[in-house]
């Protein structure tokens, strides 16, 4: 994945700032047990599914500035950046949003994976933590190949969705119901 900040000049407020993310969703085979993806976004409390990577990645290289507020030393900081580095986020225990399937060629069979409980789905399996890399790779261009139905016009479903009339809220609604196409992939890759 690649991330591009940006400082937003004549903003209204007198300071903003802007994100890009261009890339897709990690693959992350197990060998024996199976995959499993972490999307681009997080599924945050309130049921929403929001930016995970553009936050985590200022928090890694020690910067604390929000985006909106990024200074030209943050800035500095991210283009001297490189090699590996522990991820770090606000709770030190958030996680980009984890899903697998049943049956890979089937979309409709995504779940999600709690990443506290991924030995739930995985036997034996337990995330410690997560790194990133900094380096000059192209951003990869291989989940659609290994996914071909995220190749599907837009405008016909692929995921489940509540039937016409049933009344269940965005929040309760789970994952699957709520991912889209989209969501594999970054802003700036869609």
């Amino acid at each position: 994945m690649e991330v591009h900040y940006a400082r937003v000049t004549n903003s209204l407020i007198g300071a903003g700032g802007a994100t890009r993310l261009y890339g897709e969703a990690l693959i992350a085979d197990i060998p024996g047990k199976g995959t499993f993806y972490l999307l681009p976004v997080k599924h945050e409390k309130q049921g929403v599914l929001s930016q995970f990577w553009e936050t985590a990645i200022l928090l890694t290289l020690g910067i604390k500035s929000s985006i909106g507020m990024l200074k030209t030393e943050d800035f500095e900081t991210m283009r001297k950046a490189s090699g590996w580095m522990r991820l770090k986020t606000f709770s030190g225990s958030e996680y980009p949003a984890m899903i697998s399937f049943h049956d890979e060629s089937k979309p409709k069979t995504i779940f999600e994976i709690d990443p506290r409980r991924l030995d739930k789905v995985f036997p034996g399996v337990r995330i410690t933590g997560l790194e990133i890399q900094i380096t000059d790779e192209p951003v990869s261009t291989v989940l659609r190949d290994r996914l071909p139905w995220l190749n599907t016009p837009v405008g016909r479903e692929v995921f489940e969705r509540d039937p016409p009339g049933k009344q269940r809220s965005y929040r309760d609604s789970p994952l699957g119901f709520k991912v889209t196409e989209a969501h594999f992939f970054g802003d700036g890759s869609r």
